[in-house]
Order: C-alpha cells, then structure tokens, then sequence
C-alpha cells in the first residue's frame, strides 16, 4: 500500500481518539511511521487500526493493502484474551517478510512509548517486549547474511 493511503486511513481512524495520557493517537502512529523505513510506513501507519476500530482486512486489502502488509497488521493486533508477553513473542517469532515489517513497527512503537518515560504502572512491559524482539530481530538478520 503507498504510504499515503495509509496515513489518510490513518488519520480518519484515529481522528478525535486519544492515548492513556489524552494525547492524540495519531501523533503516535505518524511518529512510529517516520521512525521506520519507507517499506514497513504503510503498516506503521496502520498498526492501531484493528485494534481501534472497525476497518476489515478486507477494506485495507481494497485500498491496497498487500498480503505481507496486512499479515505483519495481524501480528500487530494483540487479541483482548492474549497476555502481552505472549503476544511480543509471537511478533519476535514470527517468519517471513510480514515478521520482519512487524518486528521493524513494533520495535519503533515501543521506543516511543518508552520514550515517554512516565507509563502508569498497569502500562504493559514494554522494556522487556522490546528486548525480546530486538534480540529476535538481531538474529533473523544473522542468519540472512550467514545465508548469503
């Protein structure tokens, strides 16, 4: 999906809606965006959109959403019944290119919401999330070189 479409999807989706801390979630996504490289923007654009709203696979899709693309979004979506650190795991451990996009959002996520610094105690753990996929992450570009 060209980035564009994603941030306009975006943006209607989280217009209006606030974080834990009433700040737009927008802001957040756009940070996350700009902070990955141009092929994962488009899922970072959209990486709160299923949590946060209605919008199918099936919409994003027909807007242009691609396969990989709309895959790394489920890894992204943490289900209400699933533990955090589970649903880290799952996004460290999971293969292919939508692994990869997820692992790349998802860190950059992470970084800005620790980069807040002042999460309320219930917040999930994010220090040890983002570990645990870095190091994931670390080790899938290890193997893909040794691989070459």
């Amino acid at each position: 999906m060209h980035e564009d479409v994603a941030r306009r999807i975006a943006s209607r989706v989280h217009a209006g809606q606030g974080d834990r801390f009433g700040d737009p979630v927008v802001e957040h996504v756009a940070r996350v965006a700009a902070a990955v490289p141009l092929d994962a923007r488009a899922t970072a654009w959209l990486h709160d959109v299923p949590e946060r709203s209605a919008t199918t696979a099936e919409e994003l899709r027909a807007e242009g959403l691609t396969v990989p693309e709309l895959d790394a979004l489920e890894l992204l979506t943490r289900d209400p019944t699933e533990c955090y650190e589970l649903y880290a795991l799952r996004i460290a451990n999971a293969g292919g290119e939508a692994g990869r996009l997820a692992r790349l959002v998802k860190l950059a996520d992470l970084d800005d919401h620790l980069a807040r610094g002042d999460a309320p105690p219930e917040a999930p753990p994010y220090a040890w999330a983002r570990r645990r996929i870095a190091v994931a992450q670390a080790r899938q570009l290890e193997a893909e070189h040794a691989a070459i």
